[in-house]
């Protein structure tokens, strides 16, 4: 009796639309960092030109993006909430050339099951002096209501995860989310520098990136000083007849500076931030015996290439895409990087010990040290002296500073 009502059980039947919407929910909707990711990509498929990222308590109390882009029509927010409910794609064969960052229209709906969810939108030609704004709670969709607003879009993402213990008891704990959002919106400030990007977590802002036409500006605020020292990506000649139509650009560091992780190789395939993993091997090989063992370079590269030689839809978060000609398109990467470090000079030394790690060793650092034209100028006080030159410095200051006066005990 006992197996036959056993039988019965293990009979295939239909889920219902809900529990289908937490196991959706449960691809999708990773970590606080990935509601960002997934939001971030709307709103710059809106056009924007500026978003406000705000996060509280790692982005697991409060998520909230605003941005001044296309926004969403009135009777399109209940619709957006939907599951495979979305505006950039028409039909299957949009699939084999996808020009947007978000296709699936998956996020919302994920995001709505696991999460207090809120939209407020405001079209550009919308007749109405006011905007609109829908919630949803739990999978479950309220009322579209009017709501004084700025022209653009407002999502807010609250108590992510409070009506799941079990998978919460899983996250990380919020700084370590704190860090990986802000790891989120470097890379989307890597590929999008026309936009204005303002991150603040816990009422502090954490980054802010002005919009510009310079992508080495970008760079800049979000690399650095060390931005400056990067080498522009060149290729060889013989990649002219080389067969195929992608092309590669953007920096590389020279061997003088290296990081002992490799969390710094940025990979932008058509506008898309992508995981560097697959690209790590022929970065490596790129650089050969011009990086000490255990040392990584930095690297901001962008693949452009035709959209049907790449397919995006291979991962439920889009963080993995396939390449149709990936053996090609990785070979000609590894070609460039070797022709970009062979113009670049080999006695390039760094001092180990440096606290400056990176700058290169000036080369008189083992010369005899010469205290010609050096004027003293003792005080019975602190017993100083007021050096002119910085040749008794040590060989790393003198990379770092101009030649002005530096005191020495």
């Amino acid at each position: 009796m006992a197996e036959l009502e056993q039988a019965r059980t293990r009979r295939i039947k239909q889920l219902d639309e809900r529990t289908i919407g937490f196991i959706a929910a449960g691809e999708v909707v990773e970590r606080p960092a990935q509601v960002v990711k997934e939001l971030l990509e709307n709103s710059i498929d809106a056009g924007c030109t500026r978003v406000v990222i705000e996060i509280q308590r790692g982005g697991f109390d409060v998520i909230s993006i605003s941005d001044g882009g296309d926004g969403i029509h009135r009777s399109d927010l209940p619709l957006a909430l939907d599951r495979h409910a979305t505006s950039k794609l028409q039909g299957a064969d949009d699939l084999d050339s996808i020009g947007t960052l978000g296709f699936r229209g998956e996020a919302l709906a994920s995001i709505g099951m696991v999460s207090d969810l809120s939209i407020s939108s405001r079209t550009q030609h919308s007749e109405d002096d006011c905007g609109w704004s829908i919630n949803m709670s739990a999978g479950v969709k309220g009322e579209v209501e009017p709501i004084g607003m700025a022209l653009g879009t407002r999502v807010e993402v609250v108590d992510l995860f409070k009506s799941q213990p079990a998978r919460l008891s899983f996250q990380r704990r919020p700084p370590t989310e704190t860090a990986k959002v802000v790891d989120i919106v470097v890379q989307q400030a890597m590929a999008n520098k026309s936009v204005h990007f303002r991150l603040s977590s816990d009422d502090k802002v954490l980054l802010e990136t002005p919009a510009t036409d310079d992508s080495l500006d970008r760079l800049y605020d979000l690399l650095g000083a060390q931005a400056s020292r990067l080498l522009p990506l060149l290729h060889p000649v013989i990649d002219e007849q080389a067969p195929g139509n992608e092309h590669w650009s953007g920096w590389i560091s020279p061997p003088g500076i290296s990081r002992s992780r490799g969390d710094e190789v940025h990979i932008l395939i058509n506008g898309r931030a992508v995981a560097a993993q697959p690209f790590q091997s022929p970065v490596r090989r790129g650089y050969h015996t011009r990086l000490m063992v255990g040392r990584h370079p930095i690297c901001v590269l962008s693949l452009r290439l035709p959209a049907n030689e790449v397919d995006v839809n291979v991962h439920p978060t889009k963080r993995e895409v396939r390449l149709k000609n990936s053996w090609r398109v990785l070979e000609r990467l590894e070609r460039a990087i070797k022709h970009t470090l062979s113009l670049v000079p080999t006695d390039i030394a760094v001092d180990v010990d440096s606290p400056l790690s990176g700058l290169p060793r000036n080369p008189a650092a083992n010369s005899e040290m010469d205290l010609d034209g050096v004027s003293e100028n003792k005080s019975n006080d602190d017993h100083t002296e007021t050096v002119e030159r910085a040749d008794i410095a040590p060989s790393w200051v003198r990379s770092a500073l101009p030649p002005t006066a530096v005191q020495v005990d």
